[in-house]
Parts: C-alpha cells; sequence; structure tokens
C-alpha cells in the first residue's frame, strides 16, 4: 500500500486512503478538540455544529498536497463512509467532520500514522507535517 511509483511521473504513488487520512484530521483540527480529552464525544457534537473556521475543498487541497482530482476522491471517500459532509453554500462548499469521522479518527489515528509512516515521510520530506497532524 502506497510505495509503488507512478508510471507516468516516476514519483512515488501515495492512494487516496493516506489522503483521506490526512484530510480527517484536517478536519478533526478545525474542531479545535484534542482526540484524547475525556469528553470528546460529548463536546464533539457541538463544535461540529458551528467548527470555528470553514474548510473547504481547496484547503483540503492544500492539506493534501495534491490535485484537485485527488481532492475530489478523498471528499468523495470520506462522505460515502459516513466521516464527512460537503455542503454548498453561496461562499462555496463547506467539509465537516461527522461524530462517526470522530469516533473513527480517535479509534484509528495511532494505527494509520504507523501504517502510513512511510507515505507520510515522504509527502513532508522537505516541509515536516503539520502540527495538527501529530
Amino acid at each position: 500500500m502506497g510505495g509503488e511509483e507512478d508510471a507516468g511521473t516516476g514519483r512515488p504513488y501515495r492512494g487516496y486512503r493516506v489522503y483521506a487520512f490526512i484530510a480527517l484530521t484536517r478536519l478533526f483540527h478545525a474542531l479545535d478538540l484534542d482526540l484524547d480529552q475525556r469528553d470528546l464525544l460529548v463536546r464533539a457534537p457541538e463544535r461540529i455544529l458551528g467548527p470555528p473556521e470553514r474548510i473547504s475543498k481547496e484547503e483540503i487541497l492544500h492539506a493534501i498536497r495534491s490535485n484537485s482530482h485527488m481532492t475530489e476522491k478523498v471528499i468523495d471517500h470520506l462522505v460515502a463512509e459516513g466521516w464527512a459532509t460537503l455542503a454548498r453554500d453561496d461562499r462555496g462548499y463547506d467539509i465537516r467532520i461527522t461524530l462517526d469521522g470522530v469516533v473513527h479518527l480517535r479509534r484509528f489515528h495511532t494505527l494509520y500514522r504507523q501504517m502510513y509512516a512511510r507515505e507520510l515521510n515522504g509527502h513532508y520530506q522537505y516541509t515536516g507535517p503539520p502540527g495538527w497532524l501529530l
């Protein structure tokens, strides 16, 4: 999973699942909560209704540092799994993590960080990972 090379560019190919992990972590960061806090599942629903910052498709594109096609694929995956919602209004798209997404991330965050360690290190080799990914 990950580590293969893209035939067209010779660069390591990162599948959409590692990008989905990065995007889900970015959406969770907007809630300004800690994955390890005891009352997370009590506080998360109120934060989900009104996160302090709006997350757009462009923000997800920037977070995963990929193209718009991959961004769409990642967002579609998160929505299909029930881990995020996507709404459109007069300002554009608003993407939010769901409570199921919070539960999923809390349960698997450490596993994903370990499983995708090589891909994440390659993805952030020149800039270092953002603080919200840790």
